[in-house]
């Protein structure tokens, strides 16, 4: 943390040594170690070699910017030096204003000179000081007076000086611990209406500004309660915009500078009053009560660690880890029983304040229309509160009136797809052309809501009918930001539907009216292989009283939408003992996408004798949906390809499951080894034991064999003469 630490004795007093055996140099400074960097050790007159301070200027300004940047992060740093006058100690005291640091001497200059000299003679020759110069040293520090803005430490007492202990905060009778406010002054003021009580102690979480409509109230009422002796503030991420404003420097907030800070001008809250605000703040709070131990931060750590003081602030107001961690469950893993954890700032898969056992998440999307989250803590435990916010900012999204569901034409849907960089118009037969997303929409992910349409969609341009139509391209689940779980939390309305995801091929049943005839299709083709597998499939699973009931259906403007499983033909990597048609869904054939309620498609496939996709499970709420996304997603023995998962408003996503993954990247092993016509590939894809197993036993097969099997028969080969292996 924000913690300055320099050494103060003459050389050969041991301060190094200090160093060294308290495990202290990753947080160590030292202009010795950089003067060695800039120069070798240089021959003296008398003929051996010293560390040289010729190059000391450069020396001490390389450190100054190296401690400065660590300083700028809250990085608890020792610097390692004599420090023998009052002025090479008041040289830390700008920085340490700047960046709030304390400032601490470990005072070893009381160490006799009988033992400076020899110590120093103990130390490697390159190392060794002229005796004379420690003399001059040791004679500085019988007249040194420390500045009073620096706290004298002595040795002995260093352990217990930087050991960050737990307060007892056993007295209070009530612990209110309050999530982020960004400026959303009616949530707070609802759960303040009763004031502060003097036997109650409240903790701010942090980011108390920003993206909320009532900036200017937040901090006032901060401004009133900031010095009261039962209020403590912990700084959160947006409160180092606070700081840049108050003390004139560059602010990197667009969102400050653009509507919290007029705001904060027009309600008369001057810089000065900012800068009080903003040194009454805490990295942390950390404290017992009763039989608990808490830790209190803004952006939640991993694991309560040895010492916190040696964690940097930075880290301890960001949270540990990237943003999207689920940092609940982490900590839960990693800490005894009897330690808890309350944060707020992050919340991206939309926990409950209990978001784990013993880690309590106050971020609650307060900006965004949702809850002010409080947890107090009596002596009878944790109480999770939500206070719904309703005064917050709308942000509405504008899509072209052309392209809005309800008003979008086939003529309109033609003339967007016709003039697409990123689609490809194919002639089919006389008057169809399929639209499909080019290959670059793939490789570069570039979809926008023309593209995602272009997906086995076959318009006739003569009747302006869409003959056959699949689904509009939806995407893995982080995949697109769309579908990153966090959006997901956002924007999923339950209930949510889950089902299978077959591993074949689509192929899609639609209808000519100008031909009065079946349109069987796969990927952007009427007549291609696919397209005739799946009709010869058809055929053969049909019989005519089924096929002439299907038309009928198809006549009403539906497309049918199969998955096509052709184990010989067109293997995958899930096995299966025959071919087969499962009915997927039905889509009505408009530009708009659309399609029917799952049941009706059960009903359908009852009555055509034909199998239909199966629905695995529903969930009514997120959090049921998190947590069996964490469980799914690292099980092996599911050998399937994965889920389809369908919100209540028709949003689609999708899942695939690790043995699918597994064996498809091995599939890719396989055929890079094949197309190498060589047994070398990328070894950074072999990063498990079964991995490399299954590579190290490729390579004893004969090269034509790999090329003529599908991974199917070499993973079933693999079994037979290997054994089972488990993926984890």
């Amino acid at each position: 943390m924000r913690q300055l630490v320099l050494m103060m004795g003459a050389p050969g007093a041991g301060k190094s040594t200090f160093i060294k055996e308290k495990g202290l140099e990753p947080y160590t400074l030292s202009p010795d170690t950089i003067r060695v960097m800039y120069q070798n050790p240089v021959l003296t007159k008398d003929g051996v070699t010293q560390i040289t301070s010729a190059n000391d200027k450069v020396v001490w300004e390389f450190l100054f910017r190296v401690l400065e940047e660590r300083m700028k992060r809250g990085d608890f740093t020792i610097v390692d030096a004599t420090h023998s006058t009052a002025s090479a100690i008041n040289q830390y005291k700008e920085l340490c204003q700047k960046y709030r640091y304390r400032c601490a001497v470990v005072d070893f200059s009381k160490v006799p000179l009988d033992i400076l000299l020899r110590q120093n003679l103990e130390r490697p020759v390159y190392k060794r000081v002229p005796e004379l110069q420690i003399m001059k040293i040791y004679e500085r520090y019988q007249q040194l007076s420390v500045p009073g803005w620096v706290q004298v430490v002595q040795p002995a007492d260093f352990d217990d000086f930087i050991r960050f202990k737990p307060l007892d905060f056993s007295k209070w009778r009530k612990i209110h611990h309050i999530g982020d406010i960004h400026g959303c002054y009616d949530a707070l003021a609802e759960y303040l209406k009763d004031g502060l009580k003097e036997d109650e102690l409240y903790i701010f979480l942090g980011d108390f500004l920003d993206r909320g409509p009532q900036n200017a109230e937040v901090m006032k009422l901060m401004l009133e309660i900031y010095n009261q002796p039962n209020v403590i503030l912990i700084e959160g991420n947006h409160e180092r915009y606070i700081w840049s404003y108050a003390n004139g420097e560059e602010i990197g907030s667009k969102e400050f500078k653009e509507r919290t800070l007029p705001d904060l001008k027009k309600a008369g809250i001057s810089k000065k009053d900012l800068r009080l605000f903003y040194r009454r703040l805490r990295v942390l709070a950390y404290y017992t009560y009763h039989d608990k131990t808490v830790l209190v931060t803004h952006g939640g750590l991993s694991a309560l660690p040895g010492n916190l003081m040696f964690i940097s602030a930075e880290q301890i107001i960001d949270g540990a880890g990237t943003f999207d961690l689920d940092i609940d469950e982490i900590w839960d893993r990693n800490t005894g029983k009897q330690f808890y954890q309350i944060h707020g700032h992050r919340n991206l898969y939309r926990l409950p304040v209990s978001a784990a056992i013993r880690s309590f998440n106050l971020e609650g999307q307060v900006e965004h229309g949702g809850h002010l989250r409080v947890v107090t803590l009596t002596p009878d435990g944790f109480h999770p509160i939500e206070i719904k916010n309703n005064n917050y900012l709308k942000q509405e999204k504008h899509i072209p009136e052309s392209l809005q569901e309800n008003k979008l034409t086939v003529e309109t849907l033609l003339e967007y797809m016709t003039n697409h960089k990123l689609i490809q118009e194919k002639q089919v037969a006389e008057n169809i052309y399929s639209y499909n997303f080019s290959r670059k929409a793939f490789q570069k992910a570039a979809w926008d809501t023309v593209n995602v349409r272009a997906r086995g969609l076959f318009i006739n341009k003569k009747t302006k009918e869409i003959v056959n139509r699949s689904y509009n391209k939806f995407f893995n689940i982080t995949e697109r930001p769309e579908t990153k779980l966090a959006r997901l939390a956002e924007t999923l309305q339950f209930p949510v539907s889950v089902y299978t995801k077959p591993n074949g091929y689509l192929g899609m049943l639609g209808y000519d009216s100008e031909a009065g005839q079946l349109v069987f299709s796969s990927k952007s083709e009427l007549r291609g292989p696919f397209a005739e597998w799946f009709k010869e499939l058809f055929y053969q699973t049909c019989n005519d009283e089924t096929i002439k009931s299907m038309e009928e259906k198809l006549k009403e403007g539906f497309s049918f939408v199969f998955e096509v499983i052709l184990p010989e033909k067109d293997p995958h990597i899930i096995k299966y003992d025959r071919d087969q048609l499962i009915l997927l869904d039905v889509v009505y054939r408009t530009p708009a996408y659309n399609k029917l309620p799952f049941h009706e498609v059960k009903e359908l496939g009852q009555t055509f004798h034909i199998p239909t996709k199966e629905l695995v499970t529903t969930f009514d709420s997120w959090l049921d949906f998190y947590s069996w996304y964490k469980k799914i997603t690292s099980d092996y023995s599911i050998e399937e390809e994965g889920y389809v998962i369908e919100d209540a408003k028709g949003f689609m996503t999708k899942l695939k499951l690790p043995y699918y993954l597994f064996w498809k990247q091995m599939r890719g092993v396989k055929e890079a080894m094949a197309h190498k016509h060589g047994r070398k590939i990328d070894h950074g894809r072999l990063y498990t034991p079964l991995h490399i197993q299954f590579y190290n036993w490729l390579k004893t097969q004969e090269m034509e064999d790999i090329k003529n099997a599908s991974i199917i028969q070499l993973r079933d080969q693999f079994y037979r003469e290997v054994g089972e292996f488990s993926c984890v």
